[in-house]
């Protein structure tokens, strides 16, 4: 059997089909470029964010220690005014000061110092009875207003002092007054009215 003669291949075919080749290779070597280029896009978006976010945090972090600052400051300088307010003024002025110290929700020790003065010796029976009343609101925040308070009870004379002080303990529960309490409702040179008072309120006291 007569062997088929070889194809020819038809002319330029041959330099077509090489630069097909070559075509595809070029494609198939950008399409390997493109991967590392989107994760070095992504490596830097990353980076990017990331500084942001870190500076972000500092400058949140330094605004928040400024602010606190801020608010400490403002809380000694209103302090400061409210000591001066009780030393100076008189009357109602002073109560104000005394109402503005028991909303302040401060229970440093110079501000119940101040209190515990204001009434003890204030020459003023109304300023002494806010100042009771402001450390009444108080005595939760600071164990030592309790002391304070049935101390107290030994240093006022004025009636209306007396019974406010023997209210605000048995009110609040404080056994540790009942001693006080009865002394007071004992004692000879003790209102009448007062003495009435607290042995009343003794039994409430359990």
């Amino acid at each position: 059997m007569d062997s088929f003669p070889a194809p020819e291949v038809p002319e330029g075919m041959k330099e077509e089909f090489e630069g097909m080749v070559a075509s595809l290779g070029n494609q198939e070597k950008k399409k390997i470029r493109l991967v590392p280029m989107w994760t070095k896009i992504a490596a830097m978006m990353v980076f990017a964010f990331g500084t942001y976010w870190l500076g972000f945090q500092i400058g949140s972090r330094k605004g928040e220690i400024v602010q606190n600052q801020l608010t400490s400051e403002l809380s000694t300088q209103k302090q400061q005014v409210l000591l001066a307010s009780l030393r100076e003024y008189t009357g109602p002025q002073k109560i104000d000061a005394v109402y503005s110290i028991s909303t302040t929700g401060n229970v440093s020790t110079e501000l119940i110092d101040a209190l515990v003065n204001t009434m003890n010796t204030d020459k003023n029976a109304n300023v002494r009875l806010a100042a009771i009343s402001a450390l009444s609101e108080m005595m939760g925040k600071n164990d030592r207003i309790k002391t304070e308070l049935i101390k107290s009870l030994t240093v006022q004379e004025n009636p209306l002092l007396q019974i406010s002080l023997i209210q605000v303990l048995t009110e609040k529960g404080v056994k540790e007054a009942k001693h006080q309490i009865e002394s007071i409702s004992n004692n000879e040179k003790t209102d009448e009215s007062v003495k009435a008072y607290a042995k009343d309120m003794m039994k409430t006291i359990i």
